[in-house]
């Protein structure tokens, strides 16, 4: 072979030979030619076949089935015919003490209302026995509604009854609310009665029946009370009366609760809770 041959794959080509494309670089010999080394690398008796066939002996016949999988975490293999999965094992458990629970609960609130329900029943009871031990005060058909109003929201207190709103109203629609009811807007003729009062509504405003009469320029009771000075409750620098322009001026009182409940006159245009008070020793107003 001439030092200008091209050896390929164990074949030779001379520049001299047949000049046609296909003898110029014959493809496909040289394809063989790479099958060829490739398998004797590879192939049988090579030092690749002999490490995997040596590895195979010390893992024994049994190299596949003793392989073991492992899984990813979170999944899980397929449950056996009739086997409950764990989830649902749980969910019994957990829905049976939901409604032991929920029962519980439920017993509490109707124990709750029961145990309120005899509170007020004994309340009631008292009041009653309160009433019938005042001088004058016979429990007979022309006042003996007021046992009715108890139950709806009224509350005793030494001889009267006095209800304390839940809604707002202007001075004026609030006593014609009182009116409406057999009673007044609420007079306070001692320092009890005013404790009794702060007490109940709390940290609130009420409208009181206390207001001024504009031609005289004088405060009076809208039940008839006689008004005074020395029995007043009047919280400090009040009555002011401001002057609201249109609206008008400061002409009606309502317990405050700046200054423990005393007094402070307003705008009787502006709305406010209010107390309405009956006498129980009177077959009317």
């Amino acid at each position: 072979m001439s030092a200008r041959a091209i050896v390929t794959g164990g074949m030779s080509w001379h520049p001299g030979a047949d000049k046609s494309p296909a003898a110029k670089f014959p493809f496909s010999d040289f394809s063989s030619a790479l099958h060829r080394r490739r398998r004797r690398l590879l192939g049988e008796g090579s030092w690749w076949d002999s490490a995997l066939r040596t590895g195979m002996a010390a893992q024994g016949a049994d190299l596949y089935e003793s392989l073991k999988i492992k899984y990813p975490r979170g999944s899980s293999q397929a449950p056996a015919p009739g086997s409950v999965p764990p989830w649902r094992r749980a969910l019994g458990p957990a829905l049976a003490l939901g409604t032991v629970l929920a029962l519980g609960v439920s017993l509490a609130a109707v124990g709750a209302l029961y145990v309120r329900a005899e509170r007020e029943l004994r309340a009631a009871r008292a009041a009653a026995a309160g009433a019938s031990a005042l001088p004058g005060c016979a429990l007979n058909a022309s006042h003996g509604q007021w046992l009715q109003w108890l139950s709806i929201g009224w509350k005793y207190h030494d001889g009267k009854i006095y209800y304390f709103s839940s809604d707002r109203k202007p001075w004026q629609e609030a006593e014609d609310f009182c009116v409406s009811k057999q009673s007044h807007l609420t007079s306070v003729t001692s320092a009890e009665e005013q404790e009794y009062l702060t007490r109940e509504g709390g940290k609130r405003s009420y409208w009181i029946g206390l207001t001024k009469v504009e031609k005289e320029g004088t405060w009076r009771w809208v039940d008839g009370t006689k008004y005074s000075e020395n029995a007043s409750f009047w919280a400090p620098g009040q009555p002011d009366n401001t002057d609201y322009g249109p609206s008008g001026r400061e002409e009606c009182a309502q317990i405050h609760p700046v200054g423990n409940g005393l007094w402070n006159d307003h705008n009787c245009n502006v709305s406010f809770l209010w107390i309405c008070k009956r006498h129980l020793d009177t077959a009317g107003l």
